[in-house]
């Protein structure tokens, strides 16, 4: 079985880290080393907006220095990943410039959704039972340098999350401001950081009763290892718990300031905070960080490692809690979705998408209808708005917004390339343009939101796409409602289809893996 070496690269707020790993689908992921170097870039992204050119040189010099590191181990392929420390920098794209310029290296700068979704794909791969865990209410903290991510497990699929500025990082450095001043430290971070987790427990936490607090995040491992050499039961007994005695001592926060260069007492504050307000009287720590999730997404993509936990369930999942949350007419949502999937398998050959594409239209789907909570004659239009304003973890800013474009011209004639204000590549265009066409087909054949028609058979032949509607009802609407939408179906695919009825009243399955 191959071994290959992959490089994982974490531009943080406090540190740059590297691990390399080995990675095979029959052994897995085996981490091989980890280098790190401190670098203060949330002191100034936090602080000040920016960051400075000697903090960028600084920057280049180590990714060099990694970079010899690459070739001694031979590292066949490597990523390099930055999260909001350099997203909230006003000079991202000089930083992002001088990286290529001086070092060779291309990096990416991931959307909050996309940083905590690789946390959570490390955590379901390293954690001991995490999918027993998740069956009962667990939330998970993930806790970074500019916010923490707050996210409910139940049943096995995430039901909830939510994203609060409230990062050790951006904590520390606003604290900092007022060093002048004279102030009970830990009182004031928790005054600073209660009424958010207040309104996350009153939307939230009301309604689910939390068995479990897991903690990631950038200062977690520090934390984490910490415990790990002063706990007096030994290697083997330790199982990474916070617990509120070791919370409440001053002891432990001060000796992590000194190492951990003073991040780790509003992470501990945070923690504090949050096993108030769940019951919970003890926080599992979990040691994961950015690189062991960018190695899970490598293994799964590259080496066809198959992870236990189905991370497509979640998004799926969250994207139905947000419908619900808007009332969303859920009979009707699957009706739709069944059908849209129906078609877009069908037609394969005629798109030329795959299994990424088909999970945005599942979820613009999903949410296609939610504008109508707001004003339901602008329904398409509030739709798009909802959906640009709330986060689907797993989905990036770029994804969203192709769902979101979907959804807002459901309802009528899709903008040519040039009239569109989001920055789309022209391949981009061409997938929203054939997703919203099968949205729009699929959508007309339940436009009464009765299900009358819960079961196609679709056939391509001549040019013809014959969409057979198995039911006994009056679809006299769908069919005449049927003839704009194939206008368009045609103009972007080049074949026609066709609504035919056979009344035998087929049953269907619901659609949902992809």
């Amino acid at each position: 079985m191959a071994i290959s070496t992959y490089a994982t690269i974490d531009i943080g707020s406090g540190e740059l880290s590297m691990k390399l790993y080995e990675i095979s689908k029959q052994h897995g992921i085996r981490e091989l080393t980890h280098v790190r170097h401190k670098l203060s870039l949330g002191a100034e992204t936090y602080t000040k907006g920016f960051i400075s050119y000697q903090t960028i040189e600084e920057l280049c010099n180590t990714l060099n220095d990694f970079k010899q590191m690459l070739k001694e181990y031979q590292a066949a392929s490597w990523q390099i990943y930055a999260t909001s420390v350099l997203r909230e920098a006003r000079n991202f794209l000089v930083v992002i410039d001088q990286i290529k310029i001086q070092t060779g290296f291309s990096m990416r700068v991931l959307s909050n959704s996309e940083a905590r979704f690789l946390y959570y794909k490390a955590l379901a791969l390293r954690q001991r039972n995490f999918e027993s865990l998740i069956e009962d209410g667990t939330l998970i903290v993930d806790i970074g340098a500019g916010s923490v991510q707050l996210s409910i497990f139940n049943g096995g699929k995430l039901c909830a999350t939510q994203n609060l500025l409230l990062g050790s990082s951006r904590i520390r450095e606003l604290l900092l401001a007022m060093q002048g001043e004279a102030y009970d430290y830990h009182a004031l971070i928790d005054e600073y950081i209660e009424k958010d987790l207040l309104t996350f427990k009153k939307l939230y936490l009301n309604s689910t009763n939390i068995k479990h607090v897991i903690a990631i995040g950038e200062m977690i491992p520090d934390i984490y290892y910490y415990l790990k050499r002063n706990h007096k039961g030994g290697k083997n007994e330790f199982e990474g718990i916070l617990t509120q005695k070791a919370m409440s001592r001053n002891k432990l926060p001060r000796e992590l300031a000194g190492t951990s260069a003073r991040l780790a007492i509003p992470t501990i504050l945070i923690c504090r905070k949050i096993s108030d307000l769940t019951g919970c009287s003890e926080i599992l720590l979990s040691a994961v960080d950015l690189c062991d999730g960018m190695a899970a997404e490598y293994a799964e993509k590259k080496v066809k490692f198959i992870m236990e936990h189905d991370f497509t369930e979640d998004i799926l999942s969250t994207a139905e809690n947000i419908a619900r949350k808007y009332m969303v007419d859920m009979k009707h949502v699957e009706n739709v979705q069944t059908l849209a999937l129906q078609i877009f398998d069908r037609i394969r050959k005629l798109h030329g998408l795959g299994k990424r594409e088909r999970l945005l239209l599942q979820i613009a789907v999903i949410l296609h209808s939610c504008g109508a909570y707001i004003n339901e004659i602008q329904s398409r239009e509030c739709s798009y708005r909802i959906i640009m304003s709330t986060e689907i973890i797993g989905i990036s800013h770029k994804e969203r917004t192709i769902i979101a474009n979907m959804v807002r011209y459901n309802s009528s004639s899709f903008p040519a390339y040039e009239e569109l204000d989001e920055d789309f590549t022209r391949e981009e265009y061409i997938t929203i343009v054939k997703l919203n066409a099968i949205l729009k087909t699929a959508n007309v054949l339940d436009k009464s939101n009765r299900q009358k028609i819960k079961n196609v058979g679709v056939t391509l032949e001549d040019g013809i796409l014959t969409i057979t509607a198995d039911t006994m009802a009056d679809i006299t609407l769908e069919k005449g409602l049927f003839h704009q939408k194939a206008d368009v179906f045609q103009e972007v695919f080049g074949i026609r289809p066709m609504l035919k009825q056979k009344k035998s009243g087929g049953k269907h399955g619901k659609v949902r893996k992809i």
